[in-house]
């Protein structure tokens, strides 16, 4: 059955759109008021229509346009586009309200076709708040209030695109830490609020102020807010050269070291140029203290071969791949062989010799000292043992300590070990220098008091270089002194001088004396007749390992050149 319209009276379709139109905008309006979302109704320009009760009655009804609203016009416009092509517009933002600032989560949509925009909104401000409170105290450091590290590194990183080039300054305080010892931790905190504000002052808005850690700052301040880095380094120097002030202690001097790199030129990125930074105020310290220093490339290539040497050292001591050398030490009276002092060596399949003087240091400042020094100990002990029970030999054998082994616990290591290998106290001897005496002086001294109670011979090696006094040679319980070798050889104005008061105040207070670095003939027999009682250097021998003494020296047919020394 065919179809037929019926067509409406002239006016009647529109009539019907403009009712169908009403209801929906009364549906719409009803919606909108009675929802308990807070809600704002726009028209396709951006005009604002009208707010909800939930909306006004809590920021009122004197809302702006979605310009003002938005604070972007042209951010208005791209959101009226985004919602008319269908696309979801969920967001976060700072927004006018008409009267004050507030944080909204914001769910947008059209109605009517695209007539109407309808904003759903949260106010997030107190989540907001909260969240910068914690962003805040995550990159600020609560005792100074200046940034952290992870502080400066997000704002480093964060307009990284927009800098021109600047340095990177490394500062630590030299010797804070006996500040906290001598004064308590209040007071060095109070110190470093000082330092902080001091710092603040000399950097202003010139760039930004870190505290890294413990008594560490760093500086990132761009070139063109200063003449020259360098110059700005000693600035930062003099600045916190000048006493301060403290109501607990009084008046207090502090030193500091600087390192510095440069941001294109060292790297381009921050933690780079803070372990460069960092490398370079090591150097600064192991320079004098009190100074700055730029990065170079050779100091990565130096803290890759610790790094390398810290890893190996590892290895050596777990294997055990270390030995040792011995070398003679003579006695001057009676022209024989008095012992040997036991010298550490090391070679490894990768790096080949290392050093002493490179690793041991190492093994001091990583702790690794401890187990090694045992290691030595107990090695010398065995080796002593051996040449007791095939030589009959009733030689000295003398062991180096290092300040991290002066515990309570050596005393007992050594005495087991002297009864597990058969050994009277009195043939082996341990070597402290001047410096191991420095910290804890009380506890090194119960430590050596401790050994000496064993019966054990102690000496004082390397003795005119450090800080020894005449009046800890009669409070130690030391037997012998060892002259360092660089009067010996005359390295030092005076050296003769040196060597005969030296000898002549030993005589006094009863202890025995030992030249070491003796390389001519004219040095033993200047030392002969000085009266020294033993003397050692690659003249009377050179360090060998254990297997070569006993080819050579304990046959009792090798004997020194131009002398009657026999070994």
């Amino acid at each position: 059955m065919p179809f037929f319209w019926d067509p409406l009276p002239d006016g009647t379709l529109a009539m019907l759109v403009e009712v169908i139109s009403e209801e929906s905008s009364l549906r719409n309006e009803l919606a909108f008021s009675g929802c308990s979302n807070l809600s704002l109704l726009f028209n396709q320009y951006g005009d604002l229509i009208s707010t909800n009760d939930a909306f006004s009655h809590e920021f009122g009804d004197q809302l702006p346009d979605l310009n003002s609203f938005l604070g972007d016009a042209n951010l208005a416009q791209e959101w009226l586009a985004l919602v008319r092509q269908g696309q979801p517009l969920t967001t976060k933002r700072l927004c006018w309200t008409g009267k004050s600032h507030y944080w909204f989560a914001i769910d947008g949509k059209w109605l009517d076709d695209k007539q109407q925009l309808l904003l759903n909104i949260i106010n997030i401000s107190q989540e907001k708040e909260q969240l910068n409170k914690e962003k805040y105290n995550a990159e600020h450091d609560f005792l100074t209030g200046l940034l952290n590290r992870r502080g400066i590194t997000n704002a480093i990183i964060e307009n990284q695109h927009s800098y021109h080039p600047y340095s990177l300054l490394f500062l630590d305080i030299d010797g804070f830490k006996l500040v906290n010892d001598t004064y308590g931790h209040a007071v060095g905190d109070k110190l470093l609020r000082a330092i902080a504000i001091r710092l603040q002052e000399a950097v202003r808005f010139k760039g930004l102020l870190a505290r890294f850690g413990g008594d560490e700052f760093i500086i990132q301040i761009e070139h063109r807010n200063i003449s020259d880095p360098t110059s700005f380094a000693q600035q930062l120097i003099r600045a916190l050269n000048r006493p301060f002030h403290l109501k607990e202690v009084g008046e207090l001097s502090i030193g500091c070291s600087i390192g510095t790199s440069q941001y294109p030129q060292d790297a381009k990125d921050i933690e780079t140029l803070v372990t460069q930074a960092d490398m370079a105020m090591h150097r600064a310290k192991l320079r004098g203290r009190n100074r700055s220093h730029h990065f170079s490339p050779d100091m990565a290539d130096a803290l890759y071969r610790k790094m390398t040497l810290r890893h190996h050292l590892t290895l050596a001591l777990e294997a055990e791949t270390f030995e040792l050398y011995y070398q003679p030490i003579v006695d001057m009276k009676s022209q024989k062989l008095k012992g040997f002092e036991a010298l550490i060596r090391w070679h490894d399949e990768a790096l080949g010799h290392v050093s002493p003087a490179e690793f041991i240091p190492l093994a001091e400042e990583t702790g690794q000292i401890v187990p090694l020094g045992k290691w030595i100990l107990k090695t010398a002990c065995e080796q002593l043992a051996l040449w007791r029970e095939k030589y009959d030999k009733h030689f000295i054998m003398s062991v180096n300590l290092s300040r991290a082994q002066l515990q309570s616990s050596l005393a007992p290591t050594v005495e087991a070990l002297l009864h597990q290998h058969g050994i009277p106290p009195s043939q082996l001897a341990l070597e402290l220098t001047e410096s191991t005496m420095l910290q804890d002086y009380d506890e090194a001294k119960q430590c050596l008091d401790d050994l000496a109670s064993l019966g054990l011979e102690l000496y004082l090696d390397d003795f005119g270089t450090g800080y020894s006094s005449l009046s800890q040679l009669q409070d130690l319980p030391i037997s012998t002194v060892k002259l360092d070798q660089s009067f010996v050889q005359g390295e030092h104005k005076g050296s003769q001088a040196i060597i005969e008061a030296t000898r002549a105040i030993c005589e006094k207070l009863e202890l025995k004396v030992v030249a070491e670095g003796v390389e001519t003939l004219s040095q033993l027999h200047y030392l002969q007749k000085c009266r020294f009682d033993y003397c050692q250097g690659y003249y009377l021998g050179r360090p060998m390992p254990a297997y070569e003494h006993e080819a050579r020296h304990f046959s009792l047919q090798n004997h020194v050149p131009g002398t009657k020394y026999y070994y």
